[in-house]
């Protein structure tokens, strides 16, 4: 299983190294350096500058004053940051495009991308000020120092590595990104990529566009993986994190926070409701509701899959420690250049010319969401994997149970919960994908994502509204748990600090 797992996640990078030695040298170069190849570059890189100092900016400046200062209602604006999760970035973009037909080209792209990233940024940096319990800036605080002196070099360097970690992420997200910037007619690597094999079956051009991408993406990987790999220095956790006091700067905070809440989810929200209301009477409910179950039914079998094998992968590497279960790992992470319009491709071509009835069925597809999402659901997995305790496994062998049945026996009933958690968690992820889903799906089955884009794409926002709302309703329920998580550490690291403090005062009276 972890071998079909590490197979299936290679055949996409396969594909564009044996395209590209079959297109020929000088061709690829011809290729590459076209105006057209040049101006994608400048594209995505632009977009992709913008949109990380954008997410970052205002992701940063969420998560400090929700956590790290005296502001008023900062639990409601904790989960406002992060509603946007709730909408994946083609049905914002459908949302805003509904609002204003002129938002499109790079400021809707980036005004999208930004809503749709900086939830991530928000969360990492949230993360990282639940880590630090602030005593050193409290200490610097009664010795005189200023809050700008404070921020600057003692706060600042404890979030660091989270925030630009965080966008780095962002930038591999935006990289790889095909609804937003296709509904807003920007172009970019991914949107010329489909475009050029949907044209004219253009797979060399493809091909060689597909090269340039994957190199940006690697690059950016190999930059997350180091800034990922620096550990921020933990303090004691003794103290009561400082909260800064805004003052005069109050009403201005609440003003900006919820300004970014209208523009990033009251009002797609809003223009998703009045659009379903408004082509009710149009609406085809059949085709409404064999769109959901499809959508549904990709979602559960795919989550099943991924997460399955997922679970031979984490379960490998995580209790069969070795220099091979590290290459298998870092094997299967390479998928993670990949956007989906590549790896939809690369399933195209190999398929026509090694099994050519495979082409076109929901197999095809289940295997492409597979290569897609098996990084995620490992990195998820090894979690519970990781905290079932090694002496569990010790006594089930002494009692003269085998490896396999002492997992299936033991570690795995034992880690359920986890594992239950990761499989929805990847099913709610296959059900937002579309460019995978677009190419490869059979004829005649579409599923809410591509009925979206459809409409969308042709300007029919009222037929396109019904499948929005549903994709935002099923797309919801991971934000909520993510909201969920987060409050219930920032309660346990705010209980252990009040704990810890109520101790001290004891000893000292």
């Amino acid at each position: 299983m972890v071998a079909f797992g590490v197979l299936v996640s290679v055949l996409p990078l396969f594909y564009i190294l044996l395209r590209s030695t079959q297109i020929g040298f000088s061709e690829l170069v011809s290729n590459l350096l076209r105006a057209r190849t040049l101006e994608l570059i400048l594209n995505s890189l632009s977009l992709t500058v913008v949109v990380c100092l954008t997410a970052m900016t205002i992701g940063t400046a969420q998560a400090w004053l929700s956590f790290r200062s005296d502001l008023a209602f900062r639990r409601l604006f904790q989960i406002v940051a992060i509603l946007p999760l709730a909408m994946p970035s083609y049905v914002l973009a459908y949302a805003w495009l509904s609002v204003s037909s002129g938002i499109t080209g790079f400021f809707g792209s980036w005004l999208v991308l930004s809503i749709s990233t900086t939830p991530y940024v928000f969360l990492a940096v949230s993360a990282a000020f639940n880590r630090h319990s602030g005593a050193g800036e409290e200490v610097a605080r009664t010795l005189g120092r200023s809050q700008m002196s404070v921020a600057r070099t003692i706060t600042w360097p404890a979030i660091r590595t989270s925030v630009f970690g965080s966008g780095l992420l962002v930038a591999l997200y935006t990289l790889s990104d095909f609804g937003a910037v296709s509904l807003m007619r920007f172009d970019t690597f991914t949107r010329a990529i489909y475009n050029a094999y949907r044209a004219s079956f253009d797979r060399n051009s493809a091909a060689a566009l597909a090269l340039v991408l994957v190199a940006l993406t690697i690059v950016l990987i190999r930059i997350e993986s180091r800034s990922s790999s620096l550990t921020a220095t933990k303090s004691a956790g003794q103290y009561r994190a400082m909260h800064t006091k805004l003052g005069k700067w109050q009403g201005g905070a609440q003003v900006l926070l919820i300004l970014w809440f209208v523009i990033g989810a009251l009002v797609p929200i809003i223009s998703i409701f009045y659009w379903t209301v408004i082509g009710q009477s149009k609406s085809n409910f059949g085709e409404i509701s064999r769109a959901f179950v499809n959508t549904i039914s990709y979602g559960l079998a795919g989550g099943i899959l991924v997460a399955f094998v997922g679970l031979a992968v984490a379960i490998f590497v995580v209790r069969y420690q070795s220099k091979y279960a590290i290459r298998v790992e870092k094997t299967i992470l390479i998928t993670h250049a990949l956007p989906g319009v590549v790896v939809a491709l690369s399933f195209v071509f190999l398929v026509n010319q090694s099994v050519p009835s495979l082409y076109q069925t929901s197999a095809l597809v289940l295997l492409a969401y597979l290569a897609l999402f098996l990084p995620n659901a490992v990195a998820v997995l090894k979690v519970p994997i990781s905290q079932v305790p090694t002496g569990i496994e010790e006594v089930s062998r002494t009692l003269g149970s085998t490896q396999l049945q002492t997992l299936r026996r033991a570690v795995i009933p034992a880690a359920a919960p986890g594992i239950l958690s990761a499989t929805a968690f990847v099913a709610l992820t296959v059900i937002k994908e579309l460019p995978a889903t677009l190419i490869l799906r059979p004829t005649g089955i579409e599923t809410l994502a591509t009925r979206l884009w459809s409409a969308t794409s042709v300007g029919a926002f009222s037929a396109a509204a019904p499948y929005a709302l549903l994709l935002l309703l099923v797309a919801g329920i991971p934000a909520l748990f993510v909201n969920r998580e987060i409050r219930s550490n920032q309660n346990r690291s705010n209980l252990v600090t009040e704990e810890s403090v109520a101790t001290s005062e004891s000893a000292v009276r």
